[in-house]
């Protein structure tokens, strides 16, 4: 149909309701406006998720990179979530921050002291670890060499973070105070005079892969304990391999028990459980009823003691673990790693490349619809190669 015949069928329409079509048309033309507008954004974003199923991503980050410009100064608050964790997983580190503080201030307002990189050396600066992420633990420790960043910046740094990571950050921090998250925060917010969150420090000190890589500062286990458990462990001389297979989240692509027994079958290497909660039903699959392939100490909990767990990881030569906490502890600790990794884009791992900057000694092996056996291959020659330049 012609746009004139559409035009008269519309004016008619109108007419007949009872309307002048230009007085309608006054009254409507915002909602008409909106309209346009949010399906010129769904079109937009139904071309941006077609380069990310298709993993392309260099076509796919400058259409994230628009749309997160189109949300921010509409005030797209889903959008500006979707968009920026994309980024971050693009490697676009500090736009993903930017949205993310944007989103803050349409949901909460500004903050009285937000801190965004001026000059607070005559100030107590409060950074919260633990504010706004869900996920706790994991993200205070993949954040963490920021915090040192932000120490030589304010004339005194509060730092609040879970309280199971209070020693490992009181001990790589000296110069910090470090406080568990709890109902005393409201008091440690009253002392200082600047505030920033995990996104502040990611838009001040995280920008780009080779900032982030080189500023790298790995967390400090207690050494005595480190010291302790390498002994123990490492009675018959061989190198250690820290092992974690399992999630309670039960949307993980993870590898199948089975699939491990060929990582784990080299005679050569000492294997250590780093697996948490009961896992003995775990030990007899993956060690194909061969228990003393893999050892397991009942003493250490990382639910309850997670400075001690900290310092087992740290006494491994190396570790190969699916993406959990002792991932990211593993990394943050500078420990040689491997990572498995599954499909789909809701990870929170770069999509491109084997590395990641916020952890320098890792190595991350990502599934690609690849079958297991492939990725497991593929993870264990990378935790050979780790443990040969040990």
């Amino acid at each position: 149909m012609a746009g004139s015949q559409l035009l008269r069928r519309f004016r008619r329409g109108v007419a007949l309701a009872g309307y002048n079509y230009k007085v309608w048309f006054r009254r409507h033309r915002r909602q008409l406006f909106l309209r346009w507008r949010d399906g010129d954004i769904a079109d937009q974003m139904a071309d941006y998720r077609r380069s990310v199923e298709a993993r392309d991503w260099s076509a796919a980050l400058p259409k994230a990179l628009a749309l997160g410009s189109i949300a921010k100064s509409r005030g797209e608050v889903r959008l500006l979530d979707e968009l920026s964790k994309a980024l971050m997983r693009m490697g676009a580190y500090g736009p993903a921050a930017e949205l993310k503080i944007a989103r803050r201030h349409i949901v909460e307002g500004r903050v009285n002291g937000e801190w965004l990189g001026q000059d607070i050396s005559d100030q107590v600066l409060l950074v919260d670890l633990m504010e706004t992420e869900k996920q706790g633990l994991a993200t205070a420790i993949h954040h963490a060499s920021s915090v040192g960043r932000a120490l030589a910046r304010a004339a005194r740094l509060i730092v609040l973070v879970e309280h199971r990571l209070v020693p490992l950050f009181q001990r790589t921090f000296p110069a910090a105070d470090v406080r568990a998250v709890g109902p005393g925060n409201k008091a440690a917010y009253g002392e200082a005079q600047a505030f920033a969150g995990v996104q502040h420090l990611t838009a001040v000190f995280e920008t780009d892969e080779t900032t982030i890589r080189e500023h790298f500062v790995p967390l400090k286990p207690d050494p005595a304990r480190v010291a302790e458990l390498r002994a123990r462990y490492r009675k018959d001389g061989r190198p250690l391999v820290g092992i974690a297979w399992g999630s309670s989240n039960p949307g993980k692509d993870l590898p199948p028990l089975t699939a491990w027994r060929g990582l784990i079958s080299r005679p050569d290497l000492r294997f250590v459980s780093l697996q948490y909660g009961q896992v003995e039903s775990d030990l007899k699959i993956l060690t194909d009823g061969e228990f003393a392939r893999i050892l397991h100490d009942g003493s250490i909990d990382q639910l309850v003691d997670m400075d001690l767990f900290a310092a087992q990881v740290a006494a491994m030569d190396a570790v190969v673990t699916i993406s959990n906490t002792g991932a990211h502890l593993a990394g943050a600790l500078g420990i040689p790693s491997v990572f498995i990794l599954g499909d789909g884009f809701k990870r929170s791992w770069p999509v491109e490349g084997d590395r990641t900057p916020y952890y320098p000694s890792a190595v991350l092996v990502s599934k690609r619809e690849r079958p297991w056996a492939a990725v497991m291959e593929d993870a264990q020659n990378h935790m050979g190669s780790l443990i040969s330049a040990g």
